[in-house]
């Protein structure tokens, strides 16, 4: 039973999370931002912090019969040093799975790695009270009339739908990463053929290529310019609105390892090129 409740309180802040990043993110960007991992409207990063620290603080009062001897800058710490883990845990790990991330502190004073910040966490701390004091008191009594076999019901729809949702997202990621793999081979192919070609024509008229070397990169820069960008244009098309609004989440993508150069900037071109694309089918 306690379980489906406090999953239930997880959909619920993950909603109220979802609401506040895209108003503050809307406002500050001053355009629609759709935020969160996941397609629907949840940020699940925030309800799993505040789920947790609701959970700990009724663990701790029922140890205590119920007295509550917490203070409110114990509730900011342990919000404050959680969201820390969270945040920077969460973050690299969705970027070891799928080299993207979806939120950037480097240009925030006393960051890491830009994973986290002091100011962001310093908001979540504040956050952590709001919480406490504010928000879980009236969410509480606004679900003490559902009873134990509907929260249970509840429990298991969001779960199905948090899932169904998980799997169009991560289906989006890793469909993405086999179309970045496919387009640097065909790439890698194509130019081969270009400039056995230009070789050939070079050859045929007399010239030395090396004599050239300016025009003939120039050249070879351009075409791999131009082939790049009409495959990933024609592979956006064929792309499922719900890909594209999952990708468009995603605030970029980072090289990782041995990874070649060409694979790194080929990602970050497909990307933008799925940014600018609209729902009607048309490129911005």
């Amino acid at each position: 039973m306690w379980i489906s409740k406090y999953f239930v309180y997880f959909v619920i802040f993950s909603c109220m999370g979802w609401i506040y990043e895209s108003i503050f993110c809307t406002v500050k960007s001053g355009s629609w931002q759709n935020r969160g991992f996941l397609y629907g409207p949840v940020c699940p990063i925030y309800g799993v912090g505040a789920a947790t620290i609701m959970a700990l603080v009724d663990w701790y009062a029922g140890q205590n019969q119920g007295q509550v001897n917490y203070t409110w800058w114990q509730v900011f710490l342990v919000a404050f040093f959680g969201s820390i883990v969270l945040e920077y845990v969460t973050s690299w790990g969705l970027e070891k799975l799928f080299h993207a991330y979806w939120w950037d502190y480097s240009d925030v004073p006393l960051n890491i790695n830009g994973r986290v910040c002091f100011p962001a966490s310093v908001g979540f701390g504040v956050a952590g009270l709001l919480v406490i004091y504010v928000i879980a008191p009236a969410t509480k009594d606004a679900t003490q009339w559902i009873t134990p076999i509907l929260m249970e019901l509840f429990s298991l729809i969001f779960m199905a739908l948090l899932a169904a949702d998980a799997t169009l997202t991560v289906s989006a990621l890793t469909g993405f990463e086999r179309n970045v793999a496919a387009m640097e081979e065909a790439l890698n192919q194509h130019m081969e053929q270009f400039v056995s070609t230009v070789q050939q024509k070079s050859q045929a008229a007399g010239e030395v290529l090396g004599e050239k070397k300016l025009a003939a990169s120039e050249r070879l820069a351009e075409e791999r310019m131009r082939f790049t960008k009409e495959r990933l244009e024609s592979i956006t098309k064929r792309m499922g609105s719900g890909h594209r609004a999952a990708l468009n989440r995603v605030k970029g993508f980072r090289r990782y390892g041995t990874e070649t150069e060409r694979k790194s900037k080929i990602r970050g071109i497909f990307h933008q090129t799925v940014k600018r694309y609209k729902k009607g089918g048309d490129e911005a």
